[in-house]
Formats: C-alpha cells, sequence, structure tokens
C-alpha cells in the first residue's frame, strides 16, 4: 500500500465498529500501526484511537437496549454499573448508559425502582 493510500484510508476511518471486541480488536491494530495505521506516527495513532473510542461509546450508549423486563434491566444495570459487564466503557459512557436506565426506569437503580424490592 502506498504512503498516499494509507494516509486516504485513515483519513477515511471515521466508522467504529459495532462490538466492544471489534472495538478493542481496532484499537490494537491502530495502536501497532498494521496495515493502513503503518503511516501514522505514534502521536497521530493515539489521536486516532481517542477518536474511534469516543464514537464508538457515543453510538453504545445512543443504541444501547434497555431491557423491557424489569429484573433483566436490574440484572443488566447492576453488571454494567460493576463493570462486570462492559468493562472497557469510560466512567463518562457508563453513567450514561445507567442513566438512560433511570430515565426509563426511575433514579436510584435498581435498588430503587418502584416493582422491584417489593415497592
Amino acid at each position: 500500500m502506498s504512503k498516499t493510500s494509507g494516509s486516504h484510508a485513515v483519513k477515511e476511518f471515521t466508522k467504529a465498529p459495532l462490538t466492544e471486541e471489534g472495538l478493542t480488536e481496532t484499537v490494537q491494530r491502530i495502536t501497532a500501526g498494521a496495515d493502513e495505521f503503518s503511516v501514522l506516527n505514534h502521536p497521530a495513532r493515539a489521536v486516532l484511537v481517542a477518536k474511534v473510542t469516543e464514537q464508538w461509546q457515543q453510538d453504545f450508549v445512543s443504541n444501547f437496549h434497555i431491557p423491557d423486563d424489569l429484573a433483566k434491566a436490574g440484572e443488566a444495570y447492576a453488571a454494567i454499573e460493576q463493570g462486570d459487564k462492559y468493562p472497557s466503557l469510560t466512567d463518562s459512557a457508563r453513567e450514561a448508559v445507567l442513566k438512560r436506565f433511570d430515565d426509563r426506569y426511575g433514579d436510584g437503580g435498581p435498588r430503587l425502582w418502584a416493582g422491584l424490592n417489593g415497592k
């Protein structure tokens, strides 16, 4: 791949992966300077990693499906809150996902949701 086509490919690389596993793989490829990312120096790769990660997290938060079943929603909330599920989310993205649960079921998470815990 020529330097020009590699540079063009990197400039056009704006679509974040769909899954957390895809994000991890993409970040590893960028960081290692693999394939089309070989034309970038270390600071440029770091900027691209931050951009791809931020876009992935924005897409993830906006497209996150909140379970309709209250008990399943409570389980998912707890796993996300503890970092057991989606461990690579930043604190701000994790809080944004949890807020979507609170917006749907009420503030305070499953410990305070009406309908759970006999309330």
